[in-house]
């Protein structure tokens, strides 16, 4: 069993019960579960979120949205499924956690279905859930379930990529969060009665990323008005913690320690060589990111990915529009969960190059007409145009054999003439 069971009601309530004691400046040392590495890292980050948000002037309204597929094992607790994490009840709880007490801070919840198979689906069984527990279907604690079929069937406009899709096939999730994130956008001034701030996070499904973080993202966004976003980080920067099964690190260990550690630091270099706007953002992918709505809405406007690195593909937008130093990073806490995963492999393989090419086609995309490379960057490039499957796996598996520990991460730069020469050329 890991260290940190996201499918242990008990230690999950644990979390907030310590960090209820840390942010009311009580003594939790006596406790056993303050003991847990896992658990403490945790509440403390909830705490100090807690704090962050009660430091906020005006009303702000918080909408968390999520994707769903293949989610009804998870979303069960874990008496009738071994991989059960209970996910919306616990992140209602860690919502509630957050909010309470603090009168001016509201929230709502919106998932979207992406086409799930199972029978009940994960938008059916939620909407079971949500209706067994009361919660309100809008307003303050209100829980929406969308099904992304129905979304493109209607005629609501979200952005012109999107009005061409015909089935959830063509989503691979992007497409179910884009739809969540402009219900929220859409509902926000009635949500917030016209006044105050509306902050929209979109994080995974499972528990992986305590919510109960959310007011460490939503404090930049609502401080002023130079904050599009705030990016949590798993890793790579200060106070990022990534807990393991074997209990919680922080870097070099958290990136240095991956079995993965080179294709994400060869996706990283690519990505700050080709798009220079987000070469400070290490972690683009996390599941856990906060966006001023008014900021937001155009956008999304703009989407045209629906694939794995749809994140960029914003962000980029977001850059654009509002200028790199708009995209805050702030360390989080977030716990690995393999279970039920639909990325587990570590191996370079298809998907990983497709992430390496899908950044190659948003460069061309939206990069290169404004600020086209030069240069190592512009060789890298045309090194990668030409590059197959067999040509990314040669790479990767070179530069890992010759890592040797490099204590070097995100900083790390290949020259491009060492690539070809790996490669042959």
């Amino acid at each position: 069993m890991p260290v940190r069971d996201l499918t242990d009601s008990d230690q999950n309530q644990a979390v907030l019960d310590v960090a209820s004691a840390l942010a009311e400046g009580r003594e939790v040392a006596g406790r056993a579960d303050s003991q847990d590495p896992a658990v403490a890292a945790e509440a403390s980050a909830a705490a100090r979120s807690r704090r962050r948000l009660s430091e906020v002037t005006g009303p702000v309204h918080l909408t968390v949205v999520w994707a769903m597929y293949g989610e009804t094992g998870r979303m069960v607790p874990r008496a009738e499924h071994p991989h059960g994490e209970d996910f919306v009840r616990t992140k209602v709880r860690q919502l509630d956690w957050l909010t309470g007490g603090l009168p001016g801070v509201t929230w709502s919840i919106i998932a979207c279905d992406d086409g799930c198979p199972a029978r009940p689906s994960s938008a059916d069984l939620m909407t079971d859930i949500a209706a067994a527990e009361g919660y309100p279907r809008e307003g303050h604690r209100s829980v929406t379930v969308l099904r992304l079929a129905d979304v493109i069937e209607s005629d609501v406009s979200i952005s012109p990529a999107f009005g061409r899709l015909v089935s959830t096939d063509q989503s691979r999730k992007g497409g179910s969060i884009l739809a969540a994130l402009a219900t929220a956008v859409a509902a926000g001034p009635a949500r917030v009665s016209g006044a105050g701030r509306h902050v929209v996070c979109y994080t995974d499904a499972d528990l992986s990323a305590n919510l109960a973080q959310l007011g460490s993202l939503a404090a930049p966004v609502v401080a002023g008005d130079k904050v599009a976003g705030a990016l949590g980080q798993r890793y790579g920067i200060d106070g990022a913690v990534l807990v393991r099964a074997d209990g919680p690190v922080t870097e070099p260990h958290s990136t240095g320690d991956k079995p993965d550690k080179i294709i994400i630091l060869f996706r990283h270099f690519v990505r700050a060589l080709l798009i220079p706007s987000l070469a400070h953002v290490l972690d683009t992918q996390a599941g856990f990111k906060g966006f001023d709505s008014a900021a937001l809405g155009p956008a999304i406007g703009q989407m045209e990915s629906f694939n794995e690195t749809f994140d960029v593909e914003l962000l980029i937008h977001l850059a654009q529009r509002y200028g790199p130093q708009a995209l805050a990073v702030e360390p989080i806490v977030f716990t690995e969960d393999f279970a039920a995963t639909n990325f587990p492999s570590v191996e370079p393989g298809p998907r990983h190059l497709a992430m390496v090419q899908q950044v190659i086609e948003l460069y061309d995309r939206l990069v290169a007409p404004i600020a086209p490379v030069s240069g190592e960057a512009a060789d890298l490039l045309a090194l990668l145009r030409t590059a197959g499957l067999d040509d990314y796996v040669t790479l990767i598996k070179h530069l890992r054999a010759e890592d040797r520990d490099d204590p070097t991460l995100f900083d790390r730069r290949w020259p491009v003439r060492h690539l070809r020469d790996i490669l042959g050329r």
